[in-house]
């Protein structure tokens, strides 16, 4: 997971004239030779005529230039574009997305594959329903070598396809995997989200902005092969964001963000309450992953914002963390206590059963 956006996009530019029905396939990509050929064959081999897609080369030291340079001279369709030095994944991320020409918009991973039909579904549930600002479909997990392990990977990722954005935000904050920031999205709809800011777990922020404003359209069928990099931690992906450590691990400090999306977003006074409230209990308590991670976490959130002088951070990190951890130890202490009297109970109902004369 991860990559990031929040009220105005940070230092992009909104494409202007797009084209009405042209799909903008955005491909960041930094030393991606391994799996690029096979990402870009399955771009290329989609039904719906009318896309582009645009290559950012993030100054690549391996074949990646090579694959790039010659996939574009044979598809006009491909446009190639390659940085001098390496700029970072999110300046990348945003270079395609500005680049873009299409009334829609997709971040393509230079790893991940998509089903022949994918761009003319999401297509056609978009114009079916306009008030739906992006289209997602159900997702595949494949391991490094390509083979399935949709069925054994351990991870629960919910589409955010409510009728309202309490059903939506609801779905998010249950998932303990976000991929949806790699759906097709009306372009325009970006500017509302924080694309751009280097966000640990900034993904989850960008569709929670669109989810807030609009709808979901849905394509049931596995459509987008994702791939997983099992020994990828999330350390990993956020010293890859900022190599510098100004981006820290912190699901404290991702639910403060989050907080902060749903106080932007064109919602009444009482709405925006209510869905911070649902928000904070279903995702930092009783999401039971994200809880132990929060509980693991402790301070280290708080110390890394003191480190770096966010001292307002930090005192919202504290002030949360306050919240959060009664409610960590109650829901422990619940749980104990229920396991212990189901086991109390078990043990009754057996001595019954071995008392002669009991039923």
């Amino acid at each position: 997971m991860t990559k990031d956006r929040g009220a105005q996009l940070v230092g992009v530019q909104v494409p202007e004239n797009l084209r009405t029905g042209l799909v903008s396939i955005g491909v960041p990509v930094y030393n991606g030779a391994r799996y690029l050929r096979s990402a870009l064959d399955s771009l290329v081999a989609q039904d719906y005529a009318d896309f582009e897609i645009i290559i950012s080369d993030n100054a690549s030291e391996d074949e990646t230039e090579a694959i790039c340079r010659d996939y574009a001279a044979r598809d006009a369709r491909i446009r190639y574009y390659r940085a001098e030095r390496n700029m970072g994944p999110v300046w990348n991320a945003v270079r395609v997305y500005e680049l873009a020409r299409g009334e829609y918009f997709m971040l393509a991973a230079h790893d991940d594959l998509r089903h022949s039909q994918y761009l003319s579904r999401c297509v056609a549930e978009l114009e079916r329903n306009p008030r739906a600002l992006f289209c997602c479909t159900g997702v595949n997990f494949i391991d490094v070598d390509g083979h399935d392990i949709t069925d054994v990977f351990p991870v629960r990722s919910l589409r955010p396809v409510g009728a309202t954005p309490r059903e939506r935000l609801r779905a998010l904050a249950r998932s303990t995997f976000w991929l949806d920031v790699y759906s097709l999205i009306r372009t325009p709809a970006l500017q509302d989200t924080t694309f751009g800011q280097e966000l640990w777990g900034g993904d989850i922020l960008i569709v929670s902005a669109l989810c807030l404003r609009g709808e979901v359209a849905e394509v049931p069928e596995r459509l987008f092969s994702y791939r997983c990099f099992l020994d990828k931690s999330p350390q990993d992906i956020a010293h890859v964001i900022n190599p510098a450590g100004s981006v820290a691990v912190s699901w404290i400090q991702l639910t403060l963000e989050m907080l902060k999306c749903i106080w932007r977003a064109p919602l009444g006074l009482a709405e925006k309450i209510g869905l911070s409230l649902v928000f904070v209990s279903e995702f930092c308590v009783r999401n039971r992953v994200v809880n132990g991670y929060i509980h693991e976490e402790g301070f280290s959130g708080l110390r890394h914002a003191l480190a770096w002088g966010r001292y307002r951070s930090a005192l919202a990190i504290a002030t949360l963390a306050a919240v959060i951890t009664p409610t960590t130890y109650i829901g422990r202490l619940r749980a104990s206590l229920l396991y212990r009297f189901g086991r109390a109970r078990t043990r009754f109902w057996r001595g019954q059963r071995a008392t002669p004369g009991a039923k």
